[in-house]
């Protein structure tokens, strides 16, 4: 009985060593996407015209999916970071910022653009 009891013991301890070991060829998972630091370190106007941009990314992915996915939240917060960002510019500097804006972005990885939209959902202005 005692050696039966060693053997499954021995057993165990080398089934758990041969679960490390593949483990630890596993690659690693990868670190989270973060935010664009356009969006994250900038601030005011600039970070209002940033988050224009990429919400406005997130609404073209969202409506080119089939079926198109609810764009509501989106065009909200497009609404109130354009409200702030109207507050220091005029419109038509504003218009020209988004545009360039959307061009300098519009190759972000949709990993980036996920997570930078998610940020300027959750941090949009009240709407005034």
């Amino acid at each position: 009985m005692m050696i039966l009891r060693t053997a499954s013991l021995a057993a165990a301890v080398l089934a758990l060593a041969a679960c490390q070991q593949e483990a630890a060829k596993a690659p690693a998972a990868a670190p989270p996407e973060p935010v664009a630091p356009v969006v994250a370190t900038a601030t005011g106007a600039d970070q209002a015209v940033a988050c224009m941009a990429y919400l406005s990314l997130k609404q073209i992915a969202l409506e080119a999916q089939t079926p198109p996915g609810d764009v509501t939240a989106v065009r909200a917060a497009l609404g109130a970071w354009e409200g702030l960002a109207l507050q220091s510019m005029t419109s038509d500097e504003v218009n020209q910022y988004y545009a360039s804006s959307v061009a300098v972005e519009d190759d972000a990885s949709p990993a980036k653009v996920d997570v930078t939209a998610a940020w300027c959902l959750a941090n949009a202005p009240a709407a005034s």
